[in-house]
């Protein structure tokens, strides 16, 4: 386990480089300056660890896979900064850092943009040898980097694609690297971000223009992210991780009806590859500190959705029969699906695969596993094999007949 102090004193030796090395002590500090100097290294390994804990809580609420970030955690700077996360190259951790969290944009919800708070940003080649450090000493294996505005956007893009460049180039690391693309970056600084990440991601924020324009005034939905995403897409070849984007539930009064539908047009129209949902909590000092929460649930309901429509390619007039008026009721959709197109339980040794991926319980591996027993004439009989394949029993019993035999009948559904 190391502690914040380790990890902090790890990340100011990132300060030297090659060049440095003739005038280093045995601890790394330079062994020509005496306490001044060692007073200077205390003051700025201070400050840098100020710095990295605040633009890694920064990045709080960006998504990008499933994070244990609040266990066995390397001291505070972990608790914001270091998890682990599940990347197209599989799951590793990462440090998850803003650039800056200083930012001209005016977004409601957002705690970059309560003009008060102490401000910090990295340079190019500090980012890139913090990260160096942490990497050389085996605490992270990828770097998600995201960032506020700045004062301007371009400028503070230009920074991180720098940061990452000097990553790839002058430290040759190869491994996994998630960059944010900024509102409003120029054409030629998502090419480059293309062509350095292995995922990409612009956040949408909020289902279309008119909900954006609630809780911001300075981004245009059309030119600043839905372009940008664009050209993301058409750019080639993409990253492995494609490209990603996010949106806040709650922050206005949009319905799950106006997300499911950006949903489906995020999809199909920039192959977007990751839609992550994240609901609104208020923030002090921001202008929507006194908005009621969005309820985790609806969270959750929003990931099911996305999944049925994405993983198990549910058509989209069927998932909008998962809405009661214009929002997901706090049931599992798929279980409401279910008792809507299942006339009847489905003996599990005679479905196709379209059909066992519509019970409850049984998802694309173990829909897989079951047709595989069937090709090679293995006659599922017992529930133990059912829980075998990975079948979530509970779920799938009331659905479903084993070799003839079912628990329920429709009315018991009912």
């Amino acid at each position: 386990m190391t502690n914040s102090k380790k990890l902090a004193t790890l990340c100011q030796l990132g300060r030297w480089d090659a060049a440095d090395l003739d005038v280093q002590g045995p601890n790394g500090l330079d062994a020509k300056k005496g306490s001044k100097s060692e007073n200077h290294e205390r003051k700025d390994s201070r400050e840098l660890l100020a710095k990295i804990q605040t633009l890694g809580e920064g990045t709080e609420r960006d998504n990008c896979g499933w994070s244990n970030s609040r266990q066995n955690l390397i001291g505070s700077i972990a608790m914001s900064g270091i998890f682990r996360a599940a990347t197209p190259r599989g799951s590793c951790t990462l440090l998850k850092t803003l650039y800056t969290n200083t930012c001209n944009s005016d977004c409601a919800y957002c705690i970059n943009s309560v003009r008060s708070r102490e401000t910090y940003s990295y340079t190019p080649e500090e980012l890139a040898r913090v990260f160096h450090q942490l990497h050389l000493h085996k605490l992270v294996q990828g770097l998600f980097l995201s960032s506020a505005m700045g004062t301007d956007q371009e400028a503070t893009m230009e920074g991180m694609i720098q940061a990452v460049e000097i990553l790839r180039t002058r430290y040759a690391y190869k491994g996994y690297i998630h960059l944010k693309i900024l509102p409003g970056s120029s054409r030629y600084q998502v090419k480059r971000a293309v062509d350095l990440a292995d995922r990409v991601s612009l956040n949408v924020e909020e289902p279309s223009g008119s909900r954006l324009a609630e809780v911001s005034t300075t981004k245009d939905y059309e030119i600043d992210i839905l372009r940008r995403q664009a050209w993301i897409k058409d750019l080639a070849p993409l990253p492995p991780g494609g490209q990603a984007t996010q949106l806040v539930v709650g922050a206005t009064d949009e319905t799950d009806r106006e997300i499911i539908a950006q949903m489906r047009k995020l999809y199909e129209e920039v192959s977007m590859r990751r839609i992550h949902y994240s609901a609104f909590e208020p923030i002090p000092g921001t202008k929507l500190q006194g908005r009621k929460a969005a309820p985790s649930w609806r969270e959750r309901r929003l990931y099911q959705v996305d999944w049925l429509y994405r993983v198990y390619h549910f058509p989209m007039k069927e998932l909008l029969e998962a809405l009661t008026g214009d929002f997901l009721p706090n049931r599992d959709p798929k279980i409401t699906l279910a008792h809507l197109y299942l006339e009847r339980p489905l003996e599990i040794n005679d479905a196709s695969r379209e059909e066992l991926l519509r019970v409850p319980g049984i998802g694309p591996i173990s829909a897989n596993r079951i047709l595989s027993l069937k090709r090679k004439g293995v006659r599922i009989r017992s529930r133990r094999q059912l829980a075998e394949v990975g079948v979530v029993l509970d779920r799938a019993l009331p659905f479903i007949k084993v070799d003839g035999n079912g628990q329920a009948t429709i009315k018991d559904w009912l």
